[in-house]
C-alpha cells in the first residue's frame, strides 16, 4: 500500500512528460524556419544583443530569450528561438493537465487522468494557442506564467504545503518584470488564497516567506537601469523615458477603450473568437465544468473563473494585439473543460467511491459490472474532438513550416542594395525592418550605409512618410518597403520594382517594360509595354502585372485598362491610383494591376489580353491602334488551386472580396427595427444621436496577403462618405495578417458594429456600403463575380433613412 503513491506519481509523471513532447513536437514540426515581419522578429534580435524591446521592455523574456539562444545551439538565432515559443507552448499545454490534475484531488484512474489530458489537448490544438507557439513572441510567455500561478495555487490548496506559496509568489515577481497583463490575475490569486485558508492573514511568517519570493522574483527589472544607456533598440538615456517605456506610458494612450454600451457586441466578438477555438461541444463542456465545480470545487472555480474573467474584461475593452491577450482566457477555459469531462464521465459511469456515497444516502447506483466500457466510449469520443481540430488546422494550413516571406524579403534587399554603394534609402515600416535587424545584429550580416540607409518610418503618420521622402531626397535613390499613398499623393511617382517601390520626382522617363507593345488606345493612350514576372498561377492566386502607359498630349477623361484572362475580365477601379488626368505628356505612368483568378476556372492555359475603356464618357472598350479592342500580351498556364472553397461557400455569399475572404451575412438593427441584406426596397429608419448596430459574418476563402481593414461607410446622394467607421476586423481584436497570416482558410467569424450617428447628420436617405482595403496600400479589395469577373470595390448593403 504505501508503494502505491509513489506508483501513481510516476505514472504523473510520464504522463506529463509525454504530453509536453507530444505538444513540442507538434509545435516543432509546424515551426516557422527563420524570420516573421514585425514583432516576432524583434523578439529574435533584441535578445541577442541584450537589447530593449518595444514597451513594455520585457525584461524576464530577454533573458530567458538570452539564455535559450545561448544553451540551446540549434540552427540560426531566429529558429532557434522561434523554438523557444513551442517548447514554452508545450508548457501551458502541460500546465493545463495538471491543473485538471490538482482540482480533481489526484484521483487515481482512466476516468480521472483521461479528462485531464483531454483538456491539454483541447488547448494544444486551439489555433490562437498554436499560432503563437511555432514563432517567436513574449506573448506564450505570459500565458506559461500565469498557468505555472494557477499550478502553484492549486498544487499548495491540495498539498498544504507553504512552500509552494513561495514559488507562487517568485513566479508572480518574474511576471511582474515580463508584462503587466499577467497582473489581472492578481484580485483572483488573492481571493482563492483567502478562501482556502482564511486565517493566512494571521500567519506572517508566510507573508514573510511570500515577500520574499516576490522581491526575488523582481530581480529582472534590474536589467533595466543596468543596459537603458547603452543597450541599443531602447529608450532614451534617462530615467524618465525609462520609466515611461517599461510603464507603457505612451503605448497606453493609443488603446481603444469600449464602452459599457458596447458590452454586448463585445461579447458577440468573443464568442465569436472562442468558436474558433473550440468546438461547440467542447465549449458545452466548459458550462458543465463551472457547474461542477460550483457544487464540488466551488475554490478551485473561484480562481479560474476569477482569472478569466479579469483578463477578458480588459482584454476585451482594448485593443491592442487581442488575440495573443486572449489565449489566457481561453487556456483557463480549457481547463473548465477538463473539469466538464470529468463531470460528465462519473455522470456515465460513477466511481466505486460515488456508488458506495450514493448507497450511504440510499440513492440507486448502477452495477459496476462493465463501466469501463462507458468510460472507454465516452473517452474515445472527446479525444475526437482536439483530433479531429488538429486535423482541421493543418488542413487550412496553419502551419508556418514553409512561411519565407520575410526571408525572401531580405534576400531581396542585400541582392538589390549590398555592394552597389548608390546610398539608397530605405524607407520602412516596422514590420519589413525587423527580419532585416535580425540578420544584421543576431546573425552578423551587416548592411553597409554607403549602400543603403535604412530608415524607420511610423507606418500610421502619413505625413511622416512624405516628410522623410523630403529630408533624404537629396541623399541617394529613395525606396519604400511597400506602397504608401501618401507619398503619391504628394506628386511624386512610385515606380514598382518589386518587392520595393522607387519614389521618383516626375516626370519618369527613364524605365523600359521587360515586354514591349506599342499600341495605341484611341490614338491617346500609349500602352508601352509590360512587366509580366510569372506566366503560370494557381487558380485562387492573383495574376499580377505591371502596365507602363503614357500620353502625348494632356487627357481631360479618366480613362483605365481592363484585362482579360480567357473567359474573365478584370475592370479595375480608380481606386488608389494615378489617373489619366494627372499624367504629364510624354512621362511613363507604371501601375500595378492583379487579376483574381476564380477557384474553380479549369486548368489549361488562357490567354491575356488588355483594352482600354474610357470611365467618363461611357466607352467600355476603346479601339487600339492595332485593329481590335484588345492586344493579346501573354499565354497564361492555370493550375488546380491548392485548396479551394466548395462552390455552394461563392454561390451562398453576398460577396466575394479578392478571392482571400467571403461576406456571408449581414444584419442590421436600429431600435425594433431589424433588416438582413440586402434591403434597398425598405431603408433602415433612424434619427441622428441613435446607434447602428451592424454584424457582417466573414467566411475565409484563403490564407490573406496583407492586413485588412474594414470599412463602413454612409454615402449621401452623390455618393459621398459623410459618416464611417475604418478599423481591424472584429474592432480590432482578429487582425487578418499581422507579420503572417492569422485567418486560416475556412473560419467563419461574426464581427459586430455599434455606430452612433452624428447628431449633425442632415435628414435624407443614404446608402450603407463596406469592404475592405489594405492596411498599408489603402487599396480596396475588388468584389469577383461568381464568373471571376471584377464587380467594383465595394458592397451596397441597403438604404438608411436618417429623420
Amino acid at each position: 500500500m504505501s508503494s502505491a503513491p509513489n506508483r501513481t506519481a510516476r505514472t504523473e509523471a510520464l504522463i506529463a512528460v509525454g504530453l509536453f513532447l507530444a505538444a513540442l513536437a507538434l509545435f516543432a514540426s509546424t515551426l516557422a524556419p527563420a524570420t516573421l515581419f514585425g514583432d516576432p522578429s524583434e523578439y529574435q534580435f533584441v535578445p541577442a544583443i541584450l537589447g530593449i524591446a518595444h514597451p513594455p521592455g520585457y525584461a524576464f523574456y530577454t533573458l530567458l530569450a538570452k539564455a535559450w539562444q545561448v544553451l540551446v545551439p540549434l540552427g540560426t538565432i531566429a529558429y532557434r528561438t522561434n523554438l523557444l515559443a513551442a517548447a514554452v507552448g508545450a508548457w501551458c499545454v502541460t500546465a493545463v493537465y495538471l491543473i485538471v490534475r490538482d482540482i480533481q484531488g489526484r484521483e487515481a484512474g482512466l476516468r480521472t487522468v483521461a479528462p485531464a489530458v483531454f483538456a491539454a489537448l483541447s488547448l494544444a490544438v486551439a489555433p490562437d494557442l498554436w499560432q503563437h507557439a511555432i514563432h517567436s513572441n513574449a506573448h506564450i510567455v505570459s500565458v506559461g506564467l500565469t498557468l505555472i500561478h494557477l499550478w502553484l495555487l492549486t498544487r499548495w490548496w491540495r498539498s498544504g504545503d507553504d512552500r509552494w506559496l513561495g514559488a507562487f509568489a517568485f513566479t508572480l515577481g518574474l511576471a511582474a518584470t515580463h508584462h503587466p497583463i499577467t497582473a489581472m490575475g492578481v484580485p483572483a490569486y488573492g481571493l482563492f488564497i483567502l478562501a482556502v485558508r482564511p486565517a493566512i492573514l494571521r500567519r506572517w511568517r508566510v507573508w514573510l516567506m511570500m515577500l520574499g519570493g516576490g522581491l526575488l522574483g523582481l530581480l529582472p527589472w534590474l536589467y533595466y537601469p543596468l543596459r537603458f544607456r547603452s543597450a541599443p533598440f531602447g529608450p532614451a538615456a534617462d530615467w524618465d523615458s525609462l520609466w515611461a517605456h517599461v510603464t507603457a506610458r505612451g503605448l497606453r494612450v493609443n488603446l481603444f477603450h469600449f464602452g459599457l454600451a458596447d458590452q454586448a457586441d463585445r461579447a458577440v466578438a468573443f464568442w465569436s473568437l472562442l468558436r474558433l477555438q473550440y468546438a461547440l461541444p467542447v465549449i458545452a463542456l466548459m458550462a458543465v465544468g463551472a457547474y461542477a465545480l460550483a457544487r464540488r470545487r466551488a475554490r478551485a472555480l473561484l480562481l479560474l473563473a476569477g482569472v478569466m474573467l479579469g483578463h477578458l474584461a480588459f482584454t476585451m475593452n482594448t485593443v491592442q494585439d487581442v488575440m495573443a491577450y486572449l489565449m489566457i482566457p481561453f487556456a483557463a477555459l480549457a481547463v473548465l473543460a477538463g473539469a466538464g469531462a470529468w463531470a460528465l464521465i462519473e455522470r456515465i459511469a460513477p466511481s466505486d467511491r460515488q456508488r458506495a456515497i450514493r448507497r450511504v444516502l440510499g440513492r440507486s447506483s448502477r452495477p459496476s459490472d462493465g463501466a469501463t466500457w462507458p468510460v472507454l466510449l465516452t473517452c474515445a469520443v472527446l479525444f475526437l474532438f482536439p483530433i479531429r481540430r488538429a486535423a482541421l488546422n493543418l488542413k487550412r494550413g496553419i502551419s508556418l513550416r514553409d512561411f519565407t516571406a520575410a526571408e525572401a524579403y531580405v534576400d531581396a534587399v542585400y541582392e538589390r542594395f549590398a555592394g552597389r554603394r548608390e546610398q539608397a534609402v530605405l524607407l520602412s515600416d516596422w514590420e519589413h525592418l525587423t527580419p532585416l535587424w535580425t540578420h544584421i545584429y543576431a546573425q552578423s550580416e551587416p548592411l553597409n550605409e554607403e549602400d543603403v540607409k535604412l530608415v524607420y518610418v511610423n507606418p500610421t503618420d502619413a505625413a511622416t512618410w512624405v516628410a522623410n521622402v523630403w529630408q533624404h531626397i537629396e541623399v541617394g535613390p529613395i525606396y519604400l518597403s511597400d506602397y504608401r499613398p501618401s507619398v503619391r499623393n504628394e506628386g511624386f511617382r512610385l515606380v514598382p520594382e518589386p518587392p520595393f517601390y522607387r519614389v521618383v520626382a516626375p516626370p519618369v522617363t527613364k524605365i523600359v517594360p521587360s515586354q514591349l507593345l506599342d499600341i495605341w488606345a484611341d490614338d491617346r493612350v500609349h500602352i508601352r509595354g509590360v512587366d509580366l514576372p510569372e506566366t503560370t498561377v494557381r487558380a485562387g492566386d492573383p495574376l499580377r502585372l505591371t502596365i507602363y502607359q503614357s500620353v502625348d498630349e494632356p487627357l481631360s477623361e479618366i480613362w483605365m485598362p481592363y484585362g482579360q484572362l480567357g473567359p474573365i475580365e478584370a475592370r479595375w477601379t480608380t481606386d488608389s491610383r494615378v489617373l489619366t488626368t494627372q499624367w504629364q505628356p510624354g512621362e511613363i505612368i507604371p501601375e500595378v494591376y492583379e487579376i483574381p483568378v476564380p477557384f474553380h476556372l479549369p486548368p489549361g492555359t488562357y490567354p491575356l489580353r488588355l483594352g482600354y475603356a474610357d470611365l467618363i464618357n461611357g466607352r467600355p472598350a476603346l479601339p487600339l491602334s492595332n485593329g481590335q479592342k484588345t492586344v493579346e500580351v501573354a499565354t497564361i498556364e492555370v493550375l488546380p488551386p491548392d485548396r479551394a472553397p466548395a462552390r455552394r461557400v461563392l454561390e451562398g455569399a453576398l460577396a466575394n472580396l479578392d478571392n482571400q475572404v467571403a461576406l456571408t451575412d449581414v444584419r442590421a438593427r436600429a431600435g425594433w427595427q431589424v433588416r438582413g441584406t440586402p434591403w434597398h426596397e425598405q431603408p433602415l429608419s433612424i434619427q441622428p444621436g441613435q446607434p447602428l448596430h451592424l454584424t457582417l459574418d466573414w467566411r475565409v476563402l484563403r490564407s490573406p496577403r496583407e492586413s485588412f481593414t474594414i470599412f463602413i461607410h454612409l454615402l449621401d446622394g452623390a455618393g459621398r462618405p459623410v459618416f464611417g467607421h475604418d478599423y481591424t476586423p472584429v474592432g480590432g481584436a482578429f487582425p487578418s495578417y499581422l507579420w503572417f497570416p492569422k485567418w486560416l482558410p475556412g473560419q467563419s467569424f461574426a464581427d459586430p458594429y455599434r455606430l452612433v450617428m452624428p447628431e449633425t447628420l442632415s435628414p435624407g436617405t443614404y446608402q450603407l456600403e463596406v469592404g475592405m482595403y489594405g492596411m498599408t496600400s489603402l487599396r480596396r479589395l475588388p468584389v469577383v463575380d461568381l464568373s471571376g469577373n471584377l464587380a467594383g470595390d465595394r458592397v451596397i448593403l441597403g438604404s438608411v433613412l436618417v429623420e
